[in-house]
């Protein structure tokens, strides 16, 4: 999964500089790491504490009791929490959905709709992934699936519109994937902690 979406990320970024984006187009300008980093690491903390603050409140604990973390030792939660995500997952979907996409799209349609359009398309992204993670979600079932996978890809949306803000006012890719791969993460993380306190 990491190897493949690594590769999948490279070659998107060929095509990006093909199709004529910058490296600053593309969130990849050096003079703007630093900013990215210090933006997203601020940000990342705050998400990652409010993820795991919900997981302890009882009204959304239900939204973390996930079979999928019972399947996970503590080897596998570190390989999910530090390379499976924040590689395979975050720095993937951003590089698409932030860098590449926006970039070749503004020059058709203006950066602010092609914004918009890669937000939809990174909320569309999410339905298999949704739908998927609702049948071993305890609060997404009673919710129910198709409620939780429409709920899915407009949350997803809206934060593809949070993350590319995040991108556009930093200049980099750096803030939107720190910050991604914390909400994502600490989701895992809380979700692994919540199902092996109810198992004990």
């Amino acid at each position: 999964y990491v190897p493949a979406n690594l590769a999948t990320g490279a070659i998107l970024l060929v095509l990006g500089r093909a199709g004529g984006a910058t490296a600053a187009d593309l969130g990849l300008a050096r003079d703007r790491l630093r900013r990215g980093f210090l933006v997203g690491g601020g940000i990342m903390v705050i998400v990652a504490v409010g993820v795991l603050a919900a997981a302890v409140l009882p009204a959304t604990r239900a939204f973390f009791e996930d079979e999928r973390a019972t399947e996970a030792g503590t080897g596998l939660l570190l390989y999910h929490v530090l390379l499976r995500i924040p590689l395979g997952t975050a720095l993937f979907e951003e590089v698409a959905f932030r860098g590449v996409l926006p970039a070749l799209g503004a020059r058709i349609w203006g950066r602010r709709r092609a914004d918009v359009v890669a937000a939809g398309l990174f909320g569309l992204w999410h339905v298999l992934p949704t739908r998927h993670g609702a049948r071993a979600n305890a609060g997404m079932r009673r919710a129910g699936i198709g409620r939780a996978i429409a709920a899915g890809v407009a949350i997803t949306t809206a934060g593809g519109l949070a993350f590319s803000a995040l991108r556009n006012r930093t200049g980099s890719l750096a803030a939107p994937v720190l910050v991604h791969a914390a909400a994502n993460a600490a989701s895992f993380a809380a979700a692994w902690a919540v199902m092996r306190r109810g198992a004990s």
